[in-house]
């Protein structure tokens, strides 16, 4: 299936979506996507979140390569050799973390279609903004190309940057053979080794530069940095937790326990979605529901949609490992136990 090749990506700072390809061992994304980010989680539907080391990047076209700690067992992808014809249909693909997989069809409206003077594939298979990065593909599954943003300026439009230019640039990165680069955005040049003068600059036209191994690995302050010790107290790796700005995400037994931290109201929250509402509830779920919340300290059960979940809320000021520690590991206890129950004995749904 096509959507194996998808991947989902997040930093601390955004999210989006890549698109694997085997033959290379790289994630393919945007550079904006990954901005200012030395390594950033991966994930998809089949595999499990991991750290990946950002290898490439190039504000000029917006793509950024990603070397996954491993490699994935999927058939080679074929990249387009030529632009696809208009009217051509096409299908975009984007996924990021805790959302599911979007796929949307459209047709080829223009093959070239210049923006900011680059050459685009405009087409009308939308995506959302968190599913930058993602592939297009045309019929006989062959990557097109990577879908960028949609037109502002007009409604049902949306770019992707052609495979035959995204091969241009895997070339020319391969040409390095494992070394880091990036496109300096003056002279368009792919660069693997810069003058440092204190700063990077480019060798070839003296524009700053910064190359991927120039970047510091994210290192949290205030509350995210607390979140993140309770987290690493807690057991889990912080890193592979982070999916955006000031959210965390943790799989504890079949639960997912969300953390956030509302910088506008001063709130951190913990939400463990433990499973979905039966088809027909009844009576005796909601019963148990509300009797447990009587009976649970600091904590609350509620529904979102068909969602059962379990929430903890702390105010930052009172934010600390030793206070907050021992209220989560409760939060994820209960939640593992919860979910248990709610499907066995109420007929709660499994989440996907």
């Amino acid at each position: 299936m096509l959507s194996d090749y998808v991947f989902q990506v997040a930093t601390p700072f955004s999210t989006g979506t890549g698109v694997y390809l085997p033959a290379h061992g790289l994630v393919v994304t945007n550079e904006h996507v990954v901005r200012d980010n030395a390594t950033v989680v991966i994930g998809s539907e089949k595999e499990a979140e991991q750290l990946a080391t950002v290898v490439y990047l190039d504000s000029y076209y917006d793509l950024a390569f990603l070397r996954p700690a491993k490699s994935f067992e999927l058939p080679a992808l074929k990249l387009a050799e030529a632009l696809p014809a208009a009217g051509e249909p096409v299908t975009a693909i984007g996924q990021h973390f805790g959302h599911p997989i979007r796929i949307s069809d459209g047709e080829v409206m223009e093959p070239v279609h210049e923006h900011h003077g680059i050459p685009f594939i405009m087409h009308n298979a939308l995506q959302k903004a968190a599913h930058s990065g993602g592939p297009l593909f045309t019929n006989d599954g062959t990557l097109a190309g990577i879908n960028m943003y949609d037109l502002h300026e007009g409604k049902g439009r949306a770019l992707s940057l052609p495979a035959t230019t995204l091969k241009r640039s895997l070339d020319r990165f391969t040409s390095g053979k494992g070394r880091s680069a990036a496109r300096c955005f003056s002279c368009r040049e792919v660069i693997f080794e810069i003058l440092l003068n204190p700063k990077g600059h480019c060798p070839n036209c003296g524009s700053e530069l910064v190359l991927p191994d120039m970047l510091e690995d994210y290192t949290p302050t205030g509350v995210p940095s607390t979140i993140e010790s309770i987290i690493t107290s807690g057991g889990h790796d912080a890193r592979l937790a982070r999916r955006g700005p000031n959210l965390w995400s943790i799989r504890q037994g079949s639960a997912v326990i969300q953390l956030a931290y509302h910088e506008d109201s001063g709130l951190v929250t913990g939400d463990a979605y433990l499973c979905s509402l039966p088809e027909l509830p009844n009576a005796d779920l909601f019963a148990f529901l509300l009797r447990e919340n009587y009976k649970l300290p600091q904590l609350t059960f509620s529904t979102y949609g068909r969602d059962i979940i379990l929430s903890l809320l702390i105010y930052d000021r009172y934010l600390t490992v030793e206070t907050a520690l021992p209220r989560f590991q409760e939060l994820f206890r209960k939640a593992d136990e919860f979910d248990n129950i709610l499907v066995e004995r109420f007929g709660g749904k499994w989440l996907a």
